[in-house]
């Protein structure tokens, strides 16, 4: 059974983790410019700035490229990119054997992106993301089956060391073992709070709902199966729970 906003607001040790692409922010053809919700954006800053109430931005995106598409700063968020791989105190230093395994997806990748006009390869520091959504957006019905055909394509690659993993108009490739749960559980391992919401709304998400316990919530953003124990129809629903939460912690705080 979750626990009720009211437990979670008047716990002594808040941790709050939000995924960023799909629960804070929209889908766009232009990853740099989406759409955020102000609701839960506010809501959030609200929360950061109470007593024992640490809020984490935990994204797939890797670090520079959320802060770009934020807007946010490590002075208002704990921010942690490439899925937990990478922090502002966690610099990125690869190995021969991932830098391989990266250039090798990559060049497949590539060519699996020349299928269908407006798919292409984002780079990451420890991954590689072959994207469909500007072709399904265009939406010319030979593209959209060329692309969605690259993606299944994409997921039956093989190379030694390289993580595959489907996401929403996306397969990225990946060659570190950090995932959204190892963030989590590591986190909580080393800071102890006494409750921990996460929101999210994709795939590698799952990961992150798996590493929480009884005391915490998860909440899973739109349909899908899930592990999560809660779950809010779309992003304006983020919003609104994260509201819920603040008003309730405000006022426990202020007692």
């Amino acid at each position: 059974m979750s626990p009720s906003i009211e437990e979670l607001a008047t716990t002594s040790q808040l941790l709050v983790v939000s995924d960023f692409d799909g629960t804070l922010a929209g889908f766009s053809a232009d990853p740099n410019d989406v759409p955020i919700n102000a609701e839960a954006v506010d809501a959030l800053r609200r929360l950061a700035a109470l007593p024992a109430t640490t809020v984490a931005i935990l994204s797939g995106r890797h670090l520079d490229g959320l802060r770009s598409a934020s807007g946010f700063g490590e002075d208002e968020f704990l921010l942690v990119g490439s899925h937990g791989a990478e922090s502002s105190d966690h610099p990125v230093v690869l190995t021969s054997a991932q830098v391989t395994g990266l250039a090798q997806v990559e060049a497949k990748f590539e060519v699996l992106a020349s299928a269908a006009e407006g798919m292409f390869v984002e780079h990451k520091p420890y991954h590689r993301v072959l994207h469909a959504i500007r072709a399904i957006a265009q939406g010319h019905e030979d593209d959209v089956e060329k692309a969605k055909r690259a993606l299944d394509e994409a997921l039956e690659l093989s190379i030694p060391g390289v993580r595959l993993k489907p996401g929403k108009w996306i397969v990225e490739a990946s060659v570190t073992e950090a995932t959204k749960g190892t963030w989590i559980a590591d986190y909580k391992a080393q800071n102890t709070p006494t409750a921990t919401v996460f929101l999210g709304d994709d795939t590698t998400d799952e990961d992150g709902f798996r590493a929480l316990g009884p005391d915490d919530l998860s909440v899973k953003v739109g349909d899908g199966d899930t592990e999560a124990t809660w779950r809010v129809a779309d992003i304006a629903g983020v919003g609104t729970l994260l509201a819920q939460l603040a008003d309730r912690r405000e006022a426990f705080m202020d007692r």
